[in-house]
Formats: structure tokens, C-alpha cells, sequence
């Protein structure tokens, strides 16, 4: 998933989107452990989008409520 597509969705779903991540490479860990999952590019890319998500997480919101008085 791209971080232009990332960016529409909203906190919820983001939070939707980390947590099937995160079993997405607990899931991709595990089968190349085993030996069953020779995709070893697969966990680079989860953790990536789980960074992703977490900066995008992490951002605040910029609204004229941030804005500093004079």
C-alpha cells in the first residue's frame, strides 16, 4: 500500500491496517523460519508499511487550533 493511499484512510482504519500487518509478518517470520516462505523481500515490506503507518500515527493533525497566538 502506497502512503498516498494511506494518507485518505482515516486513524480507525489505520489501526485496522497495522494490526493486519503486524500478523501479516508474525505470519511471514514464521514460515520462513520453518522453511515454507522462501520471500524474504515480503518481511522487509510489512515492516516498512508498519512504519509507515506508526509516522503517519504519530503525525498531528495540523489545524488552525495548532497554530501558535501572538
Amino acid at each position: 500500500m502506497k502512503i498516498q493511499e494511506l494518507r485518505q484512510l482515516t486513524p480507525k482504519k489505520l489501526i485496522e491496517e497495522l494490526k493486519k500487518t503486524k500478523r501479516n509478518l508474525a505470519t511471514a517470520k514464521f514460515q520462513t523460519k520453518t522453511g515454507k516462505n522462501q520471500n524474504f523481500a515480503q518481511i522487509k515490506t510489512n515492516r516498512r508499511l508498519i512504519a509507515r503507518i506508526l509516522t503517519l500515527l504519530g503525525q498531528p493533525k495540523i489545524t488552525s487550533e495548532t497554530t501558535p497566538e501572538k
